[in-house]
């Protein structure tokens, strides 16, 4: 008697214990935005958010060689599961420029005028990082607030992500 009293007990336990971590997790994955790469409709690899809603909205193409090192689908494959993982951290409210070892770069920063708190893409030497923040703030995505001075006494652009999550895009799937 005691042993199916057991049994039963562990049963109602494992299938409570079980529809916790699957509600958790469902609302977990409504939340949480996904980073990911794939094909373009031109066939070009891209670094995509899927927001809350289920869009897909491209964020960075891949349209040239970074590198012999790195195809651009390699690239968008390495970048995108940085934007994935600063999303999970909970650190990509805003995309921004720095310098990380020398090197300028494309990061993510957690508040508006905030420092470079994750890396997400190392720019070519020649590349104005600037103008790559500039480039990805006018593909429609007209989130920015006002410009913040930079240490460098350069202007300082910040992206607001949650904002381009918001946007409407003509590849969703």
């Amino acid at each position: 008697m005691k042993a199916k009293l057991f049994t039963n007990m562990l049963a109602v336990g494992a299938i409570a214990s079980a529809s916790v971590a699957i509600m958790s997790h469902s609302s977990y994955a409504q939340t949480t935005t996904q980073y990911f790469c794939g094909m373009n409709k031109d066939g070009i690899p891209t670094t995509y958010a899927r927001n809350a809603a289920g869009r897909k909205i491209p964020v960075i193409s891949w349209q040239r060689n970074w590198s012999s090192k790195f195809s651009p689908r390699a690239r968008c494959e390495a970048v995108s599961a940085r934007f994935q993982s600063a999303s999970v951290e909970g650190v990509l409210n805003y995309l921004t420029t720095g310098t990380v070892n020398g090197q300028k770069v494309l990061c993510a920063a957690s508040r508006y005028g905030g420092t470079c708190s994750h890396l997400l893409l190392t720019l070519r030497a020649d590349d104005d990082a600037s103008q790559v923040i500039e480039n990805l703030r006018q593909m429609g995505y007209t989130a920015s607030g006002p410009i913040v001075q930079s240490e460098d006494d350069s202007p300082q652009v910040y992206v607001d992500m949650n904002q381009l999550l918001r946007e409407e895009s003509a590849d969703v799937q």
